[in-house]
């Protein structure tokens, strides 16, 4: 639901939470802000996943030649957040410049499952949606798919 309100930019400013022009305000330029401002409740697990998406980011020596994660993809989170039902919402600065040949079929596969091995490795992580620049469809459009959100069952059979 926060991804939708980012991506609508708060084109309603209309109900609850919501400033209207009185009677003594006419002439005014509206002050309205938008409805929701407040940042979303946010678990004690989102702290663990930014640490956990960090260490990832910036890659391993030992495991160079099979992650398309170096020193070119550190600092590329923006954000990560869980909440209390165990949503998760990761966003990175644009890759496509960083890995570029992430795109291919076999390289998205196994981009998205070095994340979701980050992700869901963390017991209380229930779904995922990664975004690029806080779009969903930035970045699944990069990977050649279409914006989704991952759900544990999917991301790890069996558990």
């Amino acid at each position: 639901m926060l991804a939708a309100l980012v991506l609508l930019g708060g084109c309603d400013r209309s109900g609850p939470g919501s400033t209207s022009m009185t009677d003594d305000s006419a002439g005014e330029a509206d002050a309205a802000v938008p409805a929701s401002t407040a940042a979303p409740e946010e678990s004690p697990l989102s702290s663990e996943l930014r640490v956990a998406l960090e260490r990832l980011l910036v890659g391993s020596e030992s495991r160079a030649d099979s992650s398309w994660f170096s020193e070119r993809t550190r600092g590329a989170l923006r954000s990560a957040t869980v909440n209390s039902a165990g949503h998760a919402i990761v966003d990175f600065h644009d890759l496509r410049n960083l890995i570029p040949n992430a795109s291919s079929s076999a390289g998205s596969s196994m981009l998205v499952q070095q994340l979701n091995a980050t992700v869901f490795g963390l017991s209380g992580v229930e779904s995922v949606e990664y975004q690029m620049n806080h779009s969903c469809d930035l970045f699944w459009e990069w990977l050649q798919q279409s914006c989704h959100v991952v759900k544990r069952d999917t991301a790890q059979p069996g558990k």
